[in-house]
Parts: structure tokens; C-alpha cells; sequence
């Protein structure tokens, strides 16, 4: 699971050093890819309600601390119709399924709590010198 909070949390800040997306390591890919697939219609059902177990999933995948599991919770399903369309099985790529994790590490960091779990994710992990090691 920590591929994916790091992928969740650093492809950002990669994003944002280079002021753009650098080519993401295959296997990252390939298993955001297989973790969307395979959660489909548990995606949608906790998207719908903004909890359970992918919701919790994600959610620990990037560190994010219990109390602020409802928060992240909400901002997911306020962002479902998008979340949604980026993970379509049909169009799911390896590089599609990372830009969904981005994209969900971008909408955490909107939530000042949340971008304080980031914080203490990529401190954790490596801080923010390590990301590109990940991304490259």
C-alpha cells in the first residue's frame, strides 16, 4: 500500500518542481491500474457515500490520519463524477490510473488538515528530495 500513498502524495510534488509530470515507473502504474480494476464497483459505491473500504484504503495507502478519514471521505464523494470518469475500466491505462491517484493527492492537498498528513507522509517517507526517485 505505500506505492500507492506514494504515488497519491508525491506525483505531485514532482508535478510541481518540474512544472510538469515526469513518466511514472511502469509497475507503479500497472498496480494502481489493477487496484482500480479489480475495486470497480466498490469505488463507486464508497464514492457515492464518501466512506468505506477504498475510501479507507486510500486513506491509509497515504497516511492519512483517522480523524481526518471523514474529511477525506467527503472531499472524494464531492469529486466522485470526476473520480468516477478518470477510472472508467474501459479507458483504464496504467497512466490513467496514476493521474487518478494524482489527481485525488491534488484534491487531498485542497483540505488544510489533509496537506498536514501529506506533509508528515513525505517527511516520513523520504520528505520531498526522495519524490523523484519514485517518478523517474
Amino acid at each position: 500500500m505505500i506505492g500507492l500513498g506514494v504515488v497519491i502524495w508525491r506525483v505531485i510534488a514532482a508535478a510541481e518542481r518540474r512544472r510538469q509530470a515526469p513518466p511514472p515507473p511502469e509497475e507503479v502504474g500497472r498496480a494502481a491500474q489493477v487496484y482500480l480494476r479489480s475495486r470497480t464497483h466498490q469505488l463507486r459505491e464508497d464514492l457515492a457515500l464518501g466512506a468505506g473500504p477504498t475510501v479507507e484504503d486510500l486513506a491509509s495507502a497515504a497516511s492519512i490520519r483517522r480523524e481526518n478519514l471523514g474529511t477525506f471521505g467527503r472531499l472524494l464523494r464531492a469529486n466522485r463524477r470526476e473520480l468516477l470518469a478518470m477510472a472508467d475500466t474501459r479507458t483504464l491505462t496504467p497512466e490513467r490510473a496514476l493521474a487518478w491517484l494524482a489527481r485525488v493527492g491534488e484534491l487531498a492537498r485542497t483540505d488544510p488538515r489533509l496537506d498536514e498528513d501529506r506533509r508528515a507522509f513525505l517527511a516520513a517517507h523520504g520528505g520531498e528530495e526522495a519524490t523523484a526517485e519514485v517518478v523517474e
